[in-house]
């Protein structure tokens, strides 16, 4: 019975040192564009801090993403404007970002890593999509969700 009670503390604090040193993503807006060849140089500086850490940026070159697990906001805007970024103040509101609505589309379910947000949007999106179009029913539940 004791040995119940150790091993059941054991595993809750197990579980919150896991959720301690989840990584966290954070986007940042560049004022202006940025060459392929400054990316090198951002993921070089991000990786001097922390070694772990993951750099990504969108397609047109507006937005760098920085995921890691041990570093702050801070410390990842200072690792980058190191290099010569200039960013922008606070973080990038992805949201600005997604594709305008088409009603004669079939809906879409776009992550933007709010999860709640995105399934709301889309429950919308296909509330009014089955109204329009009766013959051609969507689930309300989004594809990716249903091999959970």
């Amino acid at each position: 019975m004791r040995y119940r009670a150790i091993l059941s503390t054991a595993l809750l604090l197990m579980g919150f040192s896991v959720l301690a040193q989840a990584p966290v993503t954070r986007s940042f807006e560049v004022a202006d564009t940025f060459d392929r060849s400054a990316l090198k140089f951002m993921i070089e500086a991000v990786a001097n801090v922390d070694p772990m850490a993951n750099v990504t940026y969108s397609d047109d070159m507006r937005i760098v993403q920085v995921k890691s697990a041990q570093l702050s906001e801070a410390e990842m805007r200072t690792a980058l404007e190191s290099t010569g970024l200039q960013l922008r103040e606070g973080l990038a509101d992805l949201s600005t970002y997604l594709p305008a609505a088409d009603p004669n589309a079939p809906p879409v379910y776009v992550v933007s890593g709010n999860e709640v947000e995105d399934q709301e949007r889309y429950r919308i999106a296909v509330g009014t999509w089955n109204a329009a179009h009766p013959e051609q029913p969507y689930s309300v539940a989004p594809l990716h969700t249903n091999d959970r």
